[in-house]
């Protein structure tokens, strides 16, 4: 006996082929069904790159800004009437102020580096130490990166904790710029040291700094200085080593004597042919 098997598929339903989208389709089908979504996201985009243009314009402009106003301070600064003492003075005063605003109203741009700098000054020159000191300390705190402008700093910064009458501190200083190995002022802060230690009546000390700075700076125009404080301080060492110079070159010359005076082989060989 014979079975027959159902087939319980639905024959009315064919197969539906299968189409393949390009990218292009695909992507216009996505956009098609996610309208808004598209649509926030390229407005978002655009509010941004509003933004960043909107930005950089004003910082552009603060720049700017910040630039008139330094070069404002700074002719003021430089340009003191000789004759006329108290307008000095109150021309270094204003500028300080002036200096002051450009690090409050522009900090971190290219202007208020410079009058940073010069905020040091102007209070130095106003005698207000001090005020000096905490100027330079912060340049340097904040401008680590350019240890080159920072040597300089550091030299400005001694100078201020001498004018206080803090010696300690500015000897600090001025080591910290002999192991800045960017900085390029080692020169004179050697020739400071020099005059430090001779005003304080260290000879010795004032000494070894005035040679330091003509063996490792022949060509500074300190060393010429430093070599007529050397023989003012240490006129035997002066006297010695030009002694030992000339005994150095009285050997020499007599050595190349007797090599002149003394016949080659070939001429003593010539000289007992002869003799023979």
């Amino acid at each position: 006996m014979g079975y027959k098997i159902k087939d319980h598929s639905d024959r009315s339903t064919a197969a539906e082929p299968v189409v393949a989208l390009s990218s292009k389709e695909q992507l216009l089908f996505f956009v098609e069904e996610h309208r808004g979504l598209v649509w926030g996201g390229i407005l978002l985009v655009l509010v941004f790159i509003a933004g960043l243009a909107t930005f950089n314009w004003l910082s552009q402009q603060k720049e700017v800004e910040s630039w008139e106003l330094q070069g404002q301070a700074q002719q003021l600064y430089l340009d003191r009437p000789l004759d006329d003492a108290e307008k000095g003075k109150s021309n270094v005063q204003e500028a300080s102020g002036m200096f002051q605003d450009i690090l409050d109203q522009y900090p971190g741009t290219p202007s208020a580096k410079v009058s940073s700098f010069l905020l040091g000054n102007s209070l130095m020159d106003g005698e207000n130490y001090q005020g000096a000191i905490d100027a330079y300390t912060s340049f340097i705190e904040e401008q680590t990166q350019d240890q080159i402008m920072v040597g300089l700093v550091q030299q400005r910064l001694g100078l201020a904790h001498l004018l206080k009458g803090n010696r300690e501190a500015a000897e600090s200083a001025f080591n910290a710029v002999l192991e800045n190995t960017q900085a390029f002022n080692k020169d004179q802060v050697l020739f400071e040291l020099a005059k430090l230690a001779e005003s304080e009546e260290e000879a010795d000390e004032a000494v070894n700094h005035y040679k330091q700075l003509i063996q490792e700076f022949p060509l500074s125009p300190f060393s010429t200085e430093a070599n007529l404080r050397v023989k003012v301080l240490a006129p035997e060492e002066v006297e010695e080593s030009t002694e030992s110079e000339s005994k150095l070159e009285g050997d020499g010359e007599h050595e190349n004597l007797e090599d002149q005076e003394k016949p080659s082989s070939g001429e003593s060989d010539k000289q007992q042919e002869k003799g023979e």
